[in-house]
């Protein structure tokens, strides 16, 4: 089987931290080849011309790939969910005053950043302010902890960062950072959820492809070390089977947008 992998945070640390998890399944039988896209719209062009049997993608990439036939058909699970939203987020006070946007800064995570500017710049676009353009400046700063501390220090006015959905116990990225810091910020909107990064199938996926990939996580989840692999490689609890259902309406409406910049 031919797995697509992101470039998360880039190609060197993907295949370094990918390459135990195609060990774990090659000795539990199942045989991996690991193919390191070099950007993510590398990654949805390779699964939609069926150069891969699959991906490990993130949320945009799946709703890209849904867009055009695909399926994705396992979810990864944190905090024991799929599904999460973004938070926006402003200096603790007035709230910021979207209205005056043409004298505002934002600032972003990154530009494939689900919840660190995706969702963002979809709710923004449901009140027709473009998550860049409609700003006097947007910032694209790399992490959670840049944002937040560019909105703390007044180099930015607001920024968007994780967040549970409602009737999870609640978590977003400021569980993350200092007390401190922590105090000086408010939440003053949520977004729209979007299913969590997982498993993506091309629109014709080759015969046995899905069959062959269910068998090789049940192999991995089947003991404790498999579980672990998933945990410390990929980030989550679990790689869960689910529902068909759209990644995220919010990031699908974006799949046919311009680009950030």
């Amino acid at each position: 089987m031919r797995l697509g992998v992101p470039p998360s945070p880039s190609v060197e640390v993907a295949r370094a931290r990918t390459a135990p998890l195609a060990a774990a399944l090659a000795a539990r039988g199942v045989a991996v080849e690991l193919v390191f896209a070099d950007s993510y719209d590398r990654l949805a062009d390779l699964v939609l011309a069926g150069e891969l049997d699959a991906a490990w993608a993130p949320p945009i990439v799946c709703a890209r790939v849904e867009a055009a036939g695909g399926v994705t058909v396992l979810r990864a699970v944190r905090g024991g969910s799929t599904a999460y939203r973004a938070a926006l987020v402003c200096r603790a006070g007035p709230v910021v005053d979207l209205a005056r946007h043409a004298e505002l800064t934002a600032a972003w995570v990154d530009e494939n950043s689900a919840a660190g500017y995706l969702l963002a710049r979809s709710w923004l676009a449901g009140r027709h302010i473009d998550a860049v353009r409609a700003f006097k400046r947007a910032l694209f700063l790399g992490s959670y902890a840049a944002v937040l501390q560019a909105v703390v220090e007044g180099r930015a006015d607001l920024t968007s960062m994780f967040a549970s959905l409602p009737g999870a116990p609640a978590r977003t990225a400021l569980d993350e950072v200092d007390v401190a810091l922590r105090a000086r910020v408010q939440v003053f909107a949520y977004t729209a959820e979007t299913q969590t990064d997982g498993v993506v199938l091309p629109p014709n996926p080759p015969p046995g492809a899905l069959e062959r990939l269910l068998q090789g996580v049940a192999a991995l989840t089947a003991d404790p070390q498999g579980t672990s692999a998933l945990r410390e490689l990929l980030g989550c609890e679990e790689l869960r089977a689910v529902p068909v259902r759209p990644t995220s309406t919010a990031l699908q409406a974006l799949v046919t947008l311009p680009g950030p910049r």
